[in-house]
């Protein structure tokens, strides 16, 4: 370590020197600013500030301190964006790669494709490729995205009912007030399509509605809706902005208005797999007939009986994580993205299997879609390219589909494998516990 390093170790050990600024002194103090040399500054300000920890609390962090994610940025005037606060190393997930997949959408036009899943599951992998086996046997799997908007609810005080309900009907019925708040919009990639207002006494909930290209957009339209929320109030005497967000997005929770209004991407997928196929892929005894009484009972006698908000599904928040942590989403939108309907009928010939996912909210541009690990995952499945425009979208549509496909053909394999009465049971313990079936 050299003497200007060892020089600002101490005064961060002292506290002179605040976390968040940390990068910026190695940046200006040991390498000169230059821009060469930006990711040096960010992987030694992690290194340090691991170094620290270590000190303080007698615990040796090797595999997180020299474990590295180059995810950071050089602004304007030296501005350091580290990519997270306080950056100490990374995590490590085992990564799988399952397929190739027959998958046939508007943007994946009739093509094999890989799946990549982060996962520390054992049995996840092997039963999403059991699912794609049975897909591909059957001709391949239909996929449809049938929406595309991203939320934010602002919530506004009025000062009385009736300038509330006021506010509501011309939000509803003036074509020419949406036009003029979305011009208040900065962001070339954030357009403003509607507003959707909900009153509930003097306050108003205003759900925001925009396109944002290949960015998943939750950053962009917080902006924007702050931009407009401004604009509103200046022609709007003694309203009052409540919160920027109000929870009528809504945004990283399980929430009944995103299954019906749609959020961030609406995905349908559907395939028809014959009798034949799943005696010859699953388990003995496992029939269309089976199945169907399995997802009915499962998917909607139990959730229902459980009080499930919208998880009418064998387990779709499975391939759903996997897949993210892979592609670098969002994990947290986890938790909506998960939101899935899963129908299986058996009709003439074999099994009519379906499923509906209102609110996949995802991208391929922003956050941690952009680097390392992520970025080649990305690439794998023909969704790196960026659009030039909002609705210049391919890569983050086909991203909709390949994803809902996926998560569909762990949900055949679950739903089937649970028709074959112990099966799921027996195959876990010996998979991930490597014991022998009794």
């Amino acid at each position: 370590m050299n003497n200007e390093l060892e020089k600002i170790r101490k005064k961060f050990k002292d506290g002179q020197i605040k976390q968040q600024n940390l990068e910026e002194e190695i940046f200006k103090a040991v390498y000169a600013s230059d821009a060469a040399r930006v990711k040096d500054a960010c992987k030694d300000a992690a290194i340090l500030r691991c170094e620290v920890i270590e000190e303080n609390t007698g615990v040796q962090l090797e595999l997180i301190k020299t474990t590295q994610v180059d995810n950071c940025a050089l602004l304007s005037g030296g501005r350091i964006l580290p990519g997270i606060e306080m950056k100490v190393g990374a995590a490590i997930i085992p990564l799988g790669i399952a397929g190739p997949m027959r998958i046939k959408g508007e943007y994946v036009k009739d093509e094999m494709v890989y799946i990549p899943l982060a996962t520390n599951e054992a049995a996840l992998i092997a039963g999403v490729q059991r699912g794609i086996k049975a897909i591909n046997m059957a001709g391949g799997v239909n996929a449809l995205v049938r929406y595309d908007g991203m939320t934010r609810a602002p919530l506004l005080e009025a000062p009385n009912i009736y300038e509330a309900e006021k506010l509501c009907i011309r939000l509803k019925t003036d074509k020419d007030l949406i036009v003029r708040l979305g011009g208040y919009v900065k962001d070339p990639f954030i357009r403003l399509e509607k507003v959707d207002p909900y009153q509930v006494g003097s306050k108003v909930f205003l759900r925001m509605i925009f396109k944002t290209g290949d960015a998943m957009g939750m950053n962009g339209v917080t902006k924007a809706s702050a931009d407009i929320v401004k604009a509103l109030l200046e022609e709007l005497d003694n309203w009052e902005l409540i919160t920027i967000s109000g929870n009528l997005c809504t945004d990283k929770k399980a929430a009944h208005i995103n299954v019906l209004n749609g959020r961030g991407k609406s995905v349908e997928t559907e395939i028809f797999i014959p009798e034949e196929i799943l005696k010859k892929v699953f388990k003995k005894g496992v029939s269309s007939r089976k199945v169907e009484k399995v997802v009915f009972h499962k998917c909607y006698l139990g959730s229902a009986l459980s009080g499930t908000i919208s998880g009418f599904n064998v387990n779709a928040a499975n391939p759903i994580a996997a897949f993210f942590a892979a592609t670098g989403q969002d994990l947290a939108q986890v938790t909506g993205s998960a939101n899935s309907f899963v129908q299986a009928d058996a009709v003439e010939g074999g099994l009519h299997f379906m499923v509906s996912f209102p609110s996949l909210e995802i991208a391929t541009i922003g956050g941690g879609t952009m680097f390392g690990t992520a970025k080649e995952a990305l690439q794998l499945i023909g969704c790196g390219n960026v659009g030039t425009s909002i609705d210049d979208n391919k890569s983050v549509m086909r991203l909709a589909e390949i994803i809902a496909s996926a998560t569909t053909a762990l949900e055949i394999n679950t739903a089937c494998a649970q028709a074959a009465d112990y099966e799921m049971a027996e195959s876990h313990v010996r998979l991930a516990r490597g014991e022998i079936d009794s």
